[in-house]
């Protein structure tokens, strides 16, 4: 991916611009269209830029600066790889953007190093704010360890198995809605004279997210920590189900999965060398670029033996940094984002969920299986929802430097199963009794 940096200036009249944004209501603190003296630069930035999202925010910013002639964006795109490294070298060097995108995983830091601006007053002031829907919101506020809101999220994500339907047709396989039919097609899928493997999983950079969503999924276990600060990553239910998952390395995936991060995983999935791969809705561009409509699809981790669903859910969205000099018109900008018709447009055609109910009745959604099931199984009372700890401040350096190095050790063959989620355990628990301890409080 190439960094992206693209400066919106439009002059247009007033009187052309409610044909541009028909339906847009994003009451916020500069006024639609009102002269502020001079025109305010903002400076936003992307955390993950790429062909399949930086062309529909050039044409959100476009809108944004119709509706809103006297405040200009700047926009600048950071590819996944680099996004946590370039956010904190600009922390560093007090230099950040007004507003960004946000992963979830970083909340707990920056705020605790008092880098965001809490956006509670603007987001209580905000007429739309009861289109967000409320879960995201407490469990936003959740992830800080003075509660409040230091992000607005905008989209959601579930992860799911996306499958060749076409490969599963000609061995007359079954969609993998079962735990047995994901093993079954991963074995009867590998094909090595065709170069076909019937998974590819991801070893590498964000491993450790994907491996949490398929732990909890085949066991159905739903929290995280137990009443009394244990760590259930290491439940016999994952210790039984992590063994079946590393017999298919090398077996049924290429050697090369344990170097997989995001773009090698897919990569394997598009080019026809990997029949599923575990990814979140995310990746649905990438897929139809590559294989069209009729030859891919998806299915939702399957619920547990005992016809529980646990659901992991990634909300991301968008914060403001404190040193922003326009913190107004930077919230212009972030509820702009996050109005009904801004989030319809940008999930539609990023295959992901809104956070705005009111989007939710979208023709898109009413139009995508997967989004529609993914609905379904959110109201369903059989699903749980599981809290990965973010709101741990370490909780992102512990999993980038100690355990996505020990699954490749798992990978490899060098440490078991069982002492690697112990090791994961213990590292939680310590990280959680040392939260508790300091902020005098249960999450």
């Amino acid at each position: 991916m190439r960094v992206h940096s693209l400066m919106i200036r439009c002059i247009l009249p007033f009187t052309l611009l409610t044909s541009a944004c028909s339906g847009t209501n994003a009451s916020s603190a500069v006024k639609e269209g009102e002269a502020i003296g001079v025109t305010t630069l903002l400076r936003f930035w992307d955390e993950n830029a790429g062909p399949s999202r930086t062309p529909y925010y050039k044409e959100l910013l476009r809108r944004f600066h119709e509706q809103y002639p006297n405040i200009e964006v700047q926009y600048t795109g950071i590819p996944l790889s680099l996004n946590k490294i370039k956010y904190d070298v600009a922390i560093n060097a007090n230099d950040m953007p007004d507003v960004a995108g946000l992963s979830e995983t970083w909340i707990a830091d920056y705020a605790s190093r008092g880098v965001l601006l809490p956006l509670d007053d603007y987001y209580e002031r905000w007429p739309e704010h009861s289109q967000i829907g409320e879960s995201f919101i407490a469990y936003n506020r959740s992830l800080a360890p003075d509660r409040k809101l230091y992000q607005l999220p905008n989209t959601f994500n579930f992860d799911v198995f996306w499958y060749r339907t076409d490969w599963f047709r000609e061995k007359g396989l079954s969609a993998p809605r079962t735990w047995d039919d994901f093993f079954t097609a991963a074995v009867q899928l590998t094909n090595p004279s065709l170069h076909r493997y019937g998974y590819s999983l991801r070893g590498a950079d964000g491993s450790i997210t994907q491996l949490t969503s398929l732990l909890y999924a085949y066991s159905g276990i739903t929290e995280y920590f137990t009443n009394d600060g244990r760590c259930t990553i290491n439940n016999p239910k994952h210790v039984e189900f992590l063994n079946r998952y590393i017999s298919l390395y090398k077996a049924n995936t290429s050697k090369s999965d344990i170097a997989n991060g995001y773009k090698e995983m897919v990569a394997a999935f598009d080019s026809g060398r990997a029949g599923i791969i575990q990814h979140n809705f995310g990746s649905f561009n990438d897929h139809i670029q590559a294989l069209g409509q009729d030859k891919f699809g998806a299915e939702l981790l399957p619920p547990a033996q005992n016809g529980k669903r646990a659901m992991v859910t990634v909300a991301n969205g968008y914060g403001i940094f404190k040193t922003s000099k326009n913190p107004d018109a930077a919230w212009t900008l972030l509820s702009f984002l996050s109005s009904k018709e801004s989030q319809t447009y940008w999930n539609a055609n990023v295959g992901q969920m809104p956070t705005n109910t009111q989007a939710w009745d979208s023709e898109y959604i009413r139009k995508t299986p997967f989004l529609q099931e993914a609905l379904a199984a959110m109201q369903d009372e059989r699903t749980g929802m599981v809290q990965v700890p973010f709101y741990l401040p370490n909780y992102s350096s512990l999993v980038k430097q100690q355990l996505e190095p020990e699954l490749q050790d798992v990978l490899a063959g060098t440490l078991t199963v069982e002492q690697f989620l112990n090791d994961w355990a213990g590292l939680m628990e310590n990280a959680y009794v040392e939260y508790i301890n300091k902020n005098n409080r249960n999450p």
